[in-house]
């Protein structure tokens, strides 16, 4: 510790490469502590967005059905398993069988086309697998894209 305050209270002109070496690696390492910081809001931004979208559609079926119990319908009967799957798809926005990447408005992601699996049981519901891709850019270029596995379930419980 006390040659280290010796180099930095030197007035030779060699002790200061040391100083300069040292405030160049603490820059680099902020950089990347805040590219990381971005980049794990995005994607939680991007999968509270799909968890947002799909409780939202489960909630209007749940609506649906739940009508049509109070009418008298068999809740087995009434829901239609292959509408629900294909629902979940347009409202990720994937309409078409052709349809194999989004790109997200808000950020600068794009989400490949998820598997939907319907979830049935207790109630009803939707499981949602899918990889976004995010670009890694630092400095106005970009380097490499980051690819990562997500998994989002909006499940209704039937009472």
């Amino acid at each position: 510790m006390r040659q280290f305050r010796e180099t930095l209270s030197s007035k030779k002109g060699d002790d200061y490469i040391f100083l300069c070496v040292l405030i160049i690696f603490i820059s680099m390492l902020l950089s990347v502590v805040v590219l990381y910081m971005g980049m794990t809001a995005q994607i939680r931004a991007q999968k509270r967005d799909v968890q947002s979208k799909l409780d939202s559609y489960v909630t209007e079926c749940a609506t649906e059905v739940y009508d049509a119990l109070i009418q008298g319908s068999n809740r087995e009967k009434y829901i239609d398993w292959i509408a629900l799957e294909a629902g979940a798809y347009a409202v990720l926005g994937f309409d078409g069988e052709t349809v194999e990447q989004y790109q997200y408005a808000n950020g600068n992601c794009t989400m490949h086309r998820p598997t939907v699996t319907v979830l049935r049981g207790d109630g009803f519901g939707i499981a949602v697998d899918y990889v976004a891709v995010f670009p890694v850019r630092w400095n106005g270029q970009t380097f490499t894209e980051l690819e990562i596995p997500v998994t989002v379930t909006s499940y209704y419980k039937m009472k």
